[in-house]
């Protein structure tokens, strides 16, 4: 059968009223419930796919690898981040709830279970620190300032409650023979420095390491427990905005910038994006053969997540998309691409 043929201008006026009706109709409210529908359908017809007739290893690694790369992530992800991060920066320092409100007591009892554990911090990292010099420089000081203050206080030859109180109550010379022993302690002092400092020398670097082995081998003992324990309760006691208090525009771009670069450094090493496809091809290995509702539930995945809610909430985007000059001018062309193949 002949298909019919139609005048030039009636073929003008189906491409506008076609036009017109494409245009009301892909934001109407029917058009909002199909597509709340076809996130249903979708979901449903996804879930008896094949995990390997939908995940091409080879194909994602190499299409990441095209989209990522180094300068995709300094002249567009990089400053992108940077702005989301100064923004969510600004707003959590403003926000005065303390951390434990966020915390609600399943949480911190499974976090108290955490901290129970004896093997949370790595040994060799514990070492590394009780290795650094400000460590021991720490302790030297501090055990510095101990022994002068102990020498004052308890040395019988000098400290108030010892030899001067006596001569101080002798009715003839004692004042004689105190004076005698400022001076000679002026002496013992400066003598005594250096011998101390000599002394701290080698006795802070041994105490760093026994204070390291001390808190490794003590680790599980209930006090050192607390001591995790206690920290951690100091954090929920603190609002965001005094935990990010120092975290000015400086360093929080001085983290930018470390951030960028370690990513910069990881698309380096892996330029193929070899280490995700190795990965891809490991999970469709191992499950492959199975559904996608069959892989959801052996791993416990059993609920089904509010489709409804997520359509909705792309719904005025994609309204907005299809309302947009770019939109309506495509629908325009491809239309009458349609009408004037009609016509010839």
């Amino acid at each position: 059968m002949a298909a019919p043929t139609l005048s030039r201008k009636t073929l003008e006026d189906l491409e506008r009223r076609h036009i017109a009706f494409l245009e009301e109709r892909l934001v109407s409210r029917q058009a909002r419930e199909d597509w709340i529908q076809a996130f249903r359908d979708g979901y449903q017809e996804l879930l008896g796919v094949r995990i390997r007739d939908v995940l091409e290893p080879a194909v994602i690694a190499a299409g990441l690898h095209r989209i990522l790369t180094a300068d995709a992530v300094r002249t567009f992800f990089a400053p992108l981040v940077r702005d989301v991060h100064r923004e969510v920066l600004a707003s959590l320092k403003a926000d005065g709830t303390r951390v434990g409100d966020y915390v609600p007591a399943k949480a911190r009892h499974a976090i108290d279970a955490l901290l129970d554990r004896d093997d949370l911090i790595p040994e060799a990292l514990v070492r590394k620190i009780f290795e650094q010099q400000a460590i021991e420089d720490a302790i030297d000081d501090t055990l510095y300032e101990a022994l002068t203050q102990f020498n004052t206080s308890v040395n019988p030859f000098f400290a108030d409650w010892g030899l001067p109180a006596i001569l101080k109550r002798m009715p003839f010379g004692g004042g004689l023979i105190l004076t005698s022993m400022e001076a000679m302690r002026a002496e013992f002092d400066r003598r005594l420095e250096p011998e101390i400092r000599k002394f701290l020398a080698a006795f802070s670097r041994r105490a760093t390491g026994e204070l390291s082995e001390l808190f490794i081998t003590r680790s599980g003992d209930p006090r050192f427990i607390e001591l995790r324990k206690n920290l951690v309760a100091f954090l929920y006691s603190q609002s965001l905005g005094e935990l990010l208090g120092g975290i000015d525009e400086k360093a929080s771009g001085a983290g930018g910038i470390a951030v960028e670069h370690v990513v910069l450094a990881v698309l380096q090493r892996d330029r193929r994006g070899e280490g995700l496809r190795r990965a891809l091809e490991k999970f469709v290995e191992g499950q492959g053969d199975s559904t996608f509702r069959q892989w959801l539930e052996r791993i416990g995945a059993t609920g089904r997540p509010d489709l409804d809610a997520c359509a909705e909430l792309l719904w005025p985007h994609v309204e907005a998309a299809v309302r947009s000059p770019l939109v309506r001018d495509f629908l325009r062309r491809i239309t009458a691409e349609f009408y004037a193949e009609l016509a010839r």
